[in-house]
């Protein structure tokens, strides 16, 4: 782990790659399959951690990697546009270098014939600038039977997969199929493997939100009790049109952000640790010991919150 003192200056991005033989252990890289065997890997539990969420204090150390995180982008218009120039600018001095998009990429029906003008276009600065694209799939994407296009088009390896950003794992999963065993076994393997400093879920459906659709039962029964003892940091996803961060919930940190391009009335509710309806995206700045979260909007940032290493 490195110190507050001593700065890192190392950016990698391990992309995910199709092996399904492959065992996930602390020697070999992480990788992406839809192999159910994986659930009897070799594993290694990430060590039992405390997320937190007080304001970021002053620091002096530049973050070893930077991500970009927006959801339901898929319109298209200059309301997207606009949250898009938002991140390019927040980029343009210290380039992202991942841009993790929650679903609902292209409205109303997926059709991966529309993705340059919702994904490619307007974020063509964060990716032109080195950010790799880690998408995945919504309710949206997949409503005519497009979701394996779209995976194919974004260059998903697969409907579910991992990617190692620096000292960062990013789960990436498909909540439209939260029943799918194979994926949940996937899960599981892929998060005892894990050892890298924190661990990022990112899916469409989200386990805990106060908004317009609310709290997803099946995501919370499935994947939440995997979350807990595997020890993950951080929860994002989309579907609901508004921006929400809870408290920690058995240590972990659920973030909703599905304002790119619309937005809905949103609410509060016991676990509600700031909600807004504000067009935004949310920067994820990483350290060794900590991940500092900022939510800005159009305006600028409106919500700041702290992840430590646990």
């Amino acid at each position: 782990m490195a110190t507050i003192g001593s700065p890192d200056t190392t950016r990698a991005v391990e992309p995910a790659t199709t092996a399904p033989s492959a065992t996930v252990t602390t020697a070999s890289p992480i990788t992406t399959t839809l192999d159910p065997s994986l659930a009897s890997a070799t594993t290694t539990s990430v060590p039992e951690t405390t997320s937190t969420t007080e304001p970021p204090s002053p620091t002096v150390v530049e973050p070893v990697v930077r991500i970009a995180v927006l959801g339901d982008v898929g319109t298209g218009d200059e309301k997207e546009w606009a949250t898009a120039e938002s991140a390019a600018k927040a980029g343009a001095a210290d380039p992202f270098d991942a841009l993790i998009l929650l679903g609902d990429n292209v409205y109303p029906n997926g059709d991966p014939g529309r993705l340059d003008a919702t994904v490619f276009e307007p974020f063509a600065p964060l990716l032109d600038d080195g950010a790799k694209l880690l998408p995945v799939l919504g309710n949206h994407d997949v409503k005519d039977g497009h979701g394996d296009a779209q995976v194919a088009r974004l260059g998903m390896p697969g409907r579910w997969y991992a990617t190692r950003v620096g000292p960062v794992l990013v789960v990436s999963l498909d909540s439209t199929r939260v029943e799918d065993e194979a994926q949940t076994a996937w899960l599981e393997a892929t998060l005892a493997g894990a050892t890298s400093n924190f661990v990022i879920v990112s899916m469409h459906h989200p386990a805990y939100s106060a908004g317009h659709h609310g709290s997803t039962g099946k995501v919370q029964r499935h994947w939440v009790p995997l979350f807990e003892e595997y020890g993950v940091d951080l929860a994002l996803a989309g579907h609901d049109h508004d921006y929400q961060r809870s408290r920690p919930i058995d240590g972990i940190v659920y973030v909703v952000s599905g304002g790119a391009a619309k937005l809905r009335p949103t609410g509060t509710a016991e676990f509600t640790a700031y909600s807004a309806s504000v067009l935004h995206f949310v920067a994820l700045d990483v350290y060794r010991d900590r991940i500092e979260l900022t939510a800005i909007g159009h305006d600028g940032a409106f919500d700041e919150a702290v992840v430590a290493r646990r």
